[in-house]
């Protein structure tokens, strides 16, 4: 059993606690079945109360998420089926979870849109049509703004933390950006020109790019699953 990490900062808020715990820098029940047995998932330590929301909020968008890409890519193998069981009532342990997973089954059936229902715009890239559906078969759901940005700011301290040992102090400032493929050449431009690539197998790429000036100013381009796309800054605050 792996030992806890004892007393010190959170990676995420940053206070000093005196217990911490080991949270996965990318959601554990999120990697794919392609991912190797015997790989090491990246951990870093934080506090309880950042655990715990953090886990709340990767239950919940991991869920919505997966019925947003494709299940046939190796990537995301076997992700849909695993996070499925959450609205199967089949699954349920006792009578109680199984009334849980049926109530959230019908929420989730009361949110999706149907074809001419569904907006052309806000669309977040990567993430529509890529079946070649006609209109009135295609189906979406709504994926909150602020899971996308909070799972992107936390996979970019994990890996400062990791790779350089720093945690992203208040003077520097986490910025997501979703951006269309033209908008994102300048990230990619110079993440090609002077990033490194991190991976914990198929199901999440990390590429990188650090300015050599404070060693802690970057950008980065977070792949999850082979088909969502994030891109961040770390940038001083009055920049």
């Amino acid at each position: 059993m792996t030992r806890k990490p004892g007393p010190g900062r959170c990676v995420h808020c940053l206070k000093h606690v005196e217990k911490r715990n080991w949270d996965h820098v990318f959601p554990v029940g999120w990697y794919p079945d392609s991912t190797p047995q015997n790989l090491e998932k990246w951990k870093i330590p934080t506090c309880k109360p950042c655990n715990d929301e953090y886990g709340r909020l990767e239950e919940d968008f991991g869920q919505i998420l997966s019925f947003c890409v494709d299940p046939r890519r190796p990537e995301a193998q076997g992700v849909y089926k695993r996070m499925l069981r959450a609205y199967d009532p089949r699954y349920g342990k006792n009578h109680k979870d199984r009334k849980i997973r049926e109530a959230k089954r019908r929420k989730l059936l009361e949110k999706m849109m149907h074809g001419d229902d569904i907006p052309n715009q806000g669309i977040y890239p990567g993430l529509g049509e890529r079946w070649n559906r006609d209109r009135k078969d295609q189906v979406a759901l709504t994926i909150p703004k602020r899971y996308v940005d909070r799972l992107g700011i936390k996979i970019v301290r994990g890996i400062a933390f990791l790779e350089d040992g720093i945690f992203v102090e208040d003077d520097y400032e986490i910025e997501p950006y979703a951006v269309e493929a033209d908008g994102a050449k300048v990230f990619e431009d110079a993440i090609a020109q002077h990033g490194h690539s991190f991976s914990r197998g198929p199901g999440i790429v990390v590429d990188r790019a650090v300015a050599e000036e404070d060693g802690i100013s970057s950008i980065y381009k977070i792949t999850i699953w082979g088909q969502l796309i994030m891109y961040l800054s770390i940038l001083p605050r009055d920049e």
